[in-house]
């Protein structure tokens, strides 16, 4: 068996970044991975800007306490013509409204009195955000992937629609002559499939291939229709049964093998093969497995082929331990754990097959091989982006 590190490095040295291009609208472009960074198209803001409601000044006026100014015009949010400010003389100016010409500091209306009276005097620049403060035009402003304050910047920007990579098409099925809908006494549902699919519809277009029988015509049929797709997903059938058929199925396709058992505890069994462009992730059949196996090397994978860093998932947390935990002698372990400010709980995990106990996790606790946790040590912990809310 190779290690998980190993393991990473096969997976992330087939994924190459998908070559077509597209214009997407921002409203429909979240999640999605930019070509190429965004840069600022003028400054920001634009002009002298107010921070607050009150009264433009020139601070020099405010100096004698106290002082009164006479009130000569109005400045709005937006106001294209602007008329200046000259000795003695102040314009009421709402927050976000462009300093007028002569002003240098905004008075709070809090501070005045009838008019444009106070007994606060203010500096020059006070309650103002200078232009390009914030951005200056030409400045890169983000890359990467598109979530919700990229989407702003590039609003900002007036960037829209973004050039992003297209999404990657993936194919998912599960194997099992155990699987039915309606299960019989010695069958099971089918939960891997609404697993997966749910947790990669956010970074691909996700083509559900349902069950697929464990016998090899039945197998090569699915596999072949997952093969047309960049990216092929299907749970069970890895191990080294005699109905773990996933492997034949795939090599009768003509695929090759990258990987076959990796030193996982859950996990061991990952398969991952190739057929041309196309990569196929055998995963194993028990859920913990599966959904470990995706979150360490599917997702990144996806991650990859869109321009993403493979490395950057899932992202680490370091922590401290709150109760001891067994490692293993020769597979890295990854814990299903919450984590609660620096304390990480290891979650009572009675299987790969524990399905019902990976809602409550918010975090995976990494035991690298040969080694066991105590109360009070310091951790690494694996947080998948959907877990980091949690």
């Amino acid at each position: 068996m190779i290690t998980v590190d190993e393991a990473r490095d096969l997976v992330r040295a087939a994924a190459r970044p998908l070559a077509e291009l597209e214009d997407v609208a921002l409203r429909d472009a979240a999640g999605r991975w930019l070509v190429e960074a965004i840069h600022a198209d003028r400054d920001d803001p634009p002009f002298d800007k107010s921070l607050m409601d009150g009264y433009a000044v020139r601070a020099v006026d405010t100096k004698n306490i106290p002082w009164q100014l006479n009130v000569v015009g109005r400045v709005e949010a937006g106001q294209a013509e602007i008329e200046g400010v000259g000795p003695g003389e102040g314009q009421w100016i709402n927050t976000g409204a462009p300093l007028p010409a002569g002003a240098d500091a905004v008075v709070p209306v809090e501070w005045t009195g009838d008019g444009l009276t106070s007994e606060r005097s203010v500096e020059a620049g006070a309650h103002v955000l200078p232009r390009a403060a914030l951005v200056r035009a030409g400045d890169e402003l983000c890359n990467g992937r598109l979530d919700p304050e990229r989407i702003a910047v590039c609003a900002a920007a007036g960037v829209d629609p973004v050039r992003v990579r297209r999404r990657p098409r993936v194919a998912v099925f599960s194997t099992g002559n155990e699987l039915a809908s309606s299960p019989g006494p010695h069958q099971i549902r089918n939960s891997n499939g609404p697993l997966l699919v749910s947790l990669l519809q956010p970074y691909a277009d996700v083509v559900d291939l349902g069950v697929a029988r464990d016998d090899l015509d039945s197998l090569l049929a699915v596999v072949e229709q997952g093969l047309a797709c960049d990216v092929l997903v299907s749970t069970g059938g890895v191990s080294k049964g005699d109905r773990d058929l996933v492997l034949p199925a795939l090599e009768a396709a003509g695929a090759e093998k990258l990987l076959h058992g990796v030193a996982l505890q859950p996990g061991k069994p990952l398969l991952v093969m190739r057929r041309g462009s196309s990569v196929a992730f055998g995963l194993p059949g028990n859920p913990a497995s599966a959904l470990v196996c995706a979150d360490l090397f599917v997702l990144p994978f996806l991650a990859a082929l869109q321009g993403g860093d493979f490395n950057a998932v899932p992202a680490r947390r370091s922590g401290i331990a709150s109760a001891s935990v067994k490692g293993s002698a020769v597979r890295r372990r990854v814990f299903p754990c919450l984590r609660e400010g620096d304390a990480v709980h290891p979650l009572p995990f009675r299987s790969s097959a524990d399905l019902y106990t990976l809602p409550r996790a918010n975090g995976y606790l990494v035991i690298e091989k040969g080694a066991d946790i105590a109360a009070g040590d310091s951790v690494t912990c694996l947080v998948p982006e959907r877990m980091a809310a949690r």
